[in-house]
């Protein structure tokens, strides 16, 4: 009986699939495929900065076995990761060993699969395409502007109503950066109804679209604007095929986006989540209805990241001349001034002479004091970064740490910093903080 059963496992085939191991207690395998295509190789080859959608199927007498739970893991996260929804991001040249655990109502399974990551400049007669392996459909051209650091500007989209996209043409307009549209496989509904019932079940399943197009020059941008529309109070999950389809460490990702009515509070936060190594940057939000009309606060809006084809260092390094000095103790910050009635009217009254104030916390996320009379609002919906001056209420001064939206008069922006350098020099509680004209 056991050279029967021997001389059975040698003759099995690899067949469309290829299978891992077999279970000799339960009789299913545990079988792979990537992307549509079935692998027949125990080594998948993939150029660095690539991504794969990898599946897991399990079989007994050729019959589908319903899959509890998968788990992946890799054997070298620097040159191969793996998600835990089964996409591959290829990182760095080498091999790496992914094993897929799988879990249904008759035990546990193992299966793996070697990744052999190569250079993404080898030539493509090195380098044969593999299953799975699906080429450029839609070419991304040179873009004509860098941003300040001297590298390119991609503008990724992701659009059903067009909304999205009316801002992805403004901020090409004032950038000179590239569109590229993240597309899916499979299109989307038209009705309203049936794309809100397809993105609920995505949802649910925490799925990941495969896309149509990509980005094969990725490594170029040095700065990636992120346009999508909020879904159920976040981002579509296209939004999270794309961001782990990349490596975005050491990039400035900027989200775009609108809604109905959603906080994109939320969204932000799913950005940051899915791109570790990167540094993510003020975002922009409007309502979808108003998107046509956004022309001149995606402008401001811009000119307040210093995303505008010119040298921020330089910029910064030079004259502090018509700039708000921030003193609180020993730390010296100097903030721009907004182009608006409640900005003029601030520094009219800094023209006076300097003015100090007492500030204090609220909601760890940012520094609050009375400035003793009232300026005009010229409030709108916007969303504060880190180092934002806005007039609340009229009278008083806020200094931000944080994102918050809401109806706010912004006054400026105090240049290049960071949270954690706001954090260190007003520290907690109380801060007596003085302002004065350079």
């Amino acid at each position: 009986m056991f050279l029967v059963a021997c001389l059975l496992f040698t003759a099995l085939p690899f067949g469309n699939f290829y299978s891992m191991r077999l279970s000799a207690k339960t009789g299913i395998s545990v079988q792979m495929q990537i992307g549509k295509k079935k692998v027949t190789k125990k080594t998948f080859q993939m150029k660095a900065g690539t991504s794969r959608q990898l599946k897991v199927k399990a079989l007994e007498n050729k019959k589908s076995v319903r899959i509890r739970a998968v788990q992946y893991r890799s054997s070298n996260k620097k040159i191969v990761s793996v998600t835990k929804n089964g996409v591959i991001r290829a990182k760095t040249s080498g091999t790496a060993k992914i094993t897929a655990t799988v879990k249904t109502n008759r035990g546990k399974q193992t299966a793996w699969l070697k990744v052999n990551v190569v250079h993404p400049n080898q030539e493509s007669g090195e380098t044969p395409q593999q299953p799975g392996e699906t080429p450029q459909r839609e070419p991304v051209p040179e873009p004509s502007l860098p941003d300040e650091s001297g590298e390119k500007i991609l503008i990724a989209y992701f659009t059903r109503s067009g909304n999205t996209e009316k801002l992805a043409d403004m901020i090409s307009d004032k950038t000179g950066g590239t569109k590229f549209r993240i597309e899916t496989e499979t299109a989307y509904p038209q009705d309203y109804d049936a794309v809100l019932e397809q993105a609920s079940e995505e949802r649910e399943q925490n799925a990941r679209p495969l896309l149509k197009t990509r980005v094969e020059n990725m490594s170029d941008y040095g700065t990636v604007f992120l346009g999508y529309p909020i879904w159920f109070g976040d981002t579509p999950m296209a939004i999270h095929s794309f961001l782990e389809s990349y490596d975005f460490t050491g990039k400035k990702i900027i989200p775009f986006c609108t809604s109905g009515s959603s906080s994109p509070q939320t969204s932000y936060a799913s950005v940051r989540a899915s791109v570790t190594g990167a540094e993510v940057l003020e975002g922009f939000w409007i309502q979808g209805t108003s998107a046509g009309k956004a022309q001149d606060a995606v402008s401001r809006w811009i000119d307040r990241l210093g995303i505008t084809g010119e040298n921020q260092s330089q910029r910064t390094a030079g004259s502090e001349e018509g700039k708000v000095k921030i003193t609180a103790g020993n730390t010296v910050f100097y903030a721009g001034l907004e182009d608006n009635s409640s900005a003029k009217a601030f520094r009219e009254m800094l023209l006076e002479g300097p003015i100090t104030i007492r500030m204090s916390d609220y909601g760890d996320m940012e520094k609050v004091g009375s400035l003793g009379k009232s300026l005009p609002a010229n409030d709108e919906n916007i969303t504060t970064g880190p180092g934002d001056l806005i007039l609340y209420q009229g009278n008083s001064l806020v200094i931000y740490y944080d994102a918050n939206t809401w109806n706010f008069t912004r006054l400026g922006k105090i240049d290049g910093v960071t949270r954690q350098e706001l954090l260190a020099a007003f520290g907690n509680g109380d801060v007596t903080v003085t302002l004065s004209l350079t």
